[in-house]
């Protein structure tokens, strides 16, 4: 007898597919193996595949219930903001997936422990760790584990909060659906700055994702501050290290009114003492955000200094 899913759903999975045929099982059948899967609902777009997967989602779609969209193809970002747009609004809880991936069968039970202890009248986010694993979920690593506060400050310049783990109130998903996406470095690392921004970060160091690393990843996970500082050295010889500067100006010009006066000083702050050397040898001997590691947040500082973030 097929597990089926009830019609009291209190939360919704949000998954954008392409080409994903290689995968998409394994991920689909962990969903159904989820604790509490009688109160889960699912809602798939595909952003116009041309292999198997559009077959993949009918199947799934008849035995379990899944709610299917089949779309054109408009890119990552706009597809996810379109099943933003479509979610259901008596789901007080909402997650994002990649296509690719392993959830864990305590994920939820664990994001909706934290997160029912919070206020629901303030946006909420939830993030954990994950297995980084290889393509036949051979165990490589984990994702970063934060020693530092998940907030603002850290948000401002890192993301550590992995878009796959992500689980968010229905206030957060209203917000975002709210005031939209401008200019962004990636959509995860923006959720984490409006959550830490406007709302609250509750930061699980457990792992509820097995994300498999491999050839067609969109993101790659570098484990150890040294591949990370290689990785940030290249991105620095590609002179898009400013990408930070040109979100964080984004996110001021949309939420700038919402913050509060503290984080709305820093972030004028950071923006404004950009001009300048002097300014920039002023801002870093007082700044407030910070990267997980002091190695990290030195170097940041230091590329603040040389002017690698300058808009």
């Amino acid at each position: 007898m097929q597990k089926r899913i009830i019609t009291d759903k209190q939360i919704q999975i949000l998954l954008s597919t392409f080409n994903g045929e290689k995968y998409l099982r394994q991920q689909l059948d962990s969903y159904v193996a989820l604790e509490g899967f009688e109160k889960i609902k699912v809602l798939i777009r595909d952003d116009g595949s041309t292999d198997s997967t559009k077959d993949i989602l009918r199947e799934y779609q008849e035995k379990y219930g899944f709610d299917v969209i089949l779309g054109e193809n408009v890119g990552v970002t706009r597809s996810f903001f379109e099943l933003l747009n479509c979610s259901d609004k008596s789901c007080r809880f909402l997650a994002i997936s990649d296509q690719d991936d392993v959830w864990i069968a305590e994920k939820f039970t664990r994001a909706l422990e934290m997160l029912i202890l919070l206020p629901q009248d303030i946006p909420l986010m939830y993030a954990s760790l994950s297995e980084v694993v290889k393509e036949d979920l051979t165990f490589i690593g984990t994702t970063l584990n934060p020693a530092k506060e998940a907030g603002f400050y850290n948000a401002m310049v890192q993301n550590i909060a992995p878009g796959h783990t992500q689980v968010y109130n229905r206030k957060m998903v209203d917000l975002l659906i709210e005031h939209g996406f401008d200019e962004l470095t990636v959509v995860d690392w923006w959720i984490y700055l409006v959550a830490g921004g406007i709302g609250r970060v509750v930061f699980d160091h457990n792992c509820t994702v097995k994300h498999r690393q491999h050839g067609e990843n969109a993101v790659g996970y570098q484990l150890g501050v040294i591949s990370r500082t290689i990785t940030r050295i290249k991105k620095l010889k590609r002179r898009d290290a400013n990408a930070i500067s040109r979100q964080l100006k984004s996110f001021y010009d949309t939420y700038g009114k919402m913050l509060n006066a503290e984080y709305r000083e820093e972030l004028e702050n950071y923006l404004s003492n950009l001009k300048t050397l002097k300014s920039r040898i002023n801002y870093v001997q007082h700044c407030k955000v910070y990267r997980q590691t002091e190695f990290e947040t030195i170097l940041f500082k230091t590329l603040y200094i040389l002017g690698k973030y300058n808009l």
